[in-house]
């Protein structure tokens, strides 16, 4: 019930914020380049910096719809690698800051796949972005770090040299603690907003 109330509260607050921006590609692109790099990222804790970050994933997807090129570029083999921009966009969706409606038809599918297949301990949090935003932002920076460091890995498995690969283990399994740290402050956040 308190779960339900918290949603509830959630999609009314949502309810009153501006929908997505429209902008140009060029902006666009702009804008996805800098949430990608970590600026202006903290702007989607505001309703208006999410309007824009939502905008601007709907025109740069549209632009790349009308030249026939899918958007975000997915994955399509294991071990393919995703671009940074693309990662941040994925990671974004499955922290909340975008919607699936905030992609083209062909994409929403498979990005909804891939972000909870990638990070399966955001579906429980995904919800808290309307009242913890900060930290479902440092969140969804961990998730994307958290994927860099498994890439690197995996890339680095194959041709390093053991101490090399000592090394890059170390990181990922510090990225990955950092990810559930973060994820646990998150869904204690939660558990005291239902307590008040």
């Amino acid at each position: 019930m308190l779960r339900g109330t918290v949603l509830a509260a959630g999609l009314l607050v949502g309810s009153c914020a501006p929908g997505p921006a429209p902008m140009a590609a060029s902006e666009a692109s702009e804008r996805l380049e800098l949430f990608a790099a970590g600026a202006a990222a903290g702007e989607v804790c505001t309703p208006q910096g999410r309007a824009l970050l939502r905008g601007a994933v709907r025109a740069y997807g549209a632009e790349l719809a009308r030249a026939g090129v899918a958007w975000p570029a997915l994955p399509e083999h294991e071990g393919d690698a995703l671009r940074r921009m693309d990662l941040a966009v994925v990671t974004a969706f499955a922290a909340g800051f975008v919607e699936a409606s905030d992609f083209q038809n062909t994409a929403r599918g498979a990005v909804h796949r891939l972000a909870f297949a990638q990070w399966p301990e955001l579906v429980n949090v995904r919800a808290a972005t309307r009242f913890a935003c900060g930290q479902m932002l440092e969140l969804q920076q961990a998730a994307s770090r958290l994927v860099v460091e498994v890439e690197r890995y995996e890339r680095m498995s194959a041709r390093a040299e053991p101490e090399r690969l000592r090394r890059q283990e170390e990181r990922l399994q510090r990225a990955e603690a950092q990810l559930e740290t973060l994820a646990a402050m998150v869904e204690t956040e939660i558990a005291e907003a239902r307590r008040r």
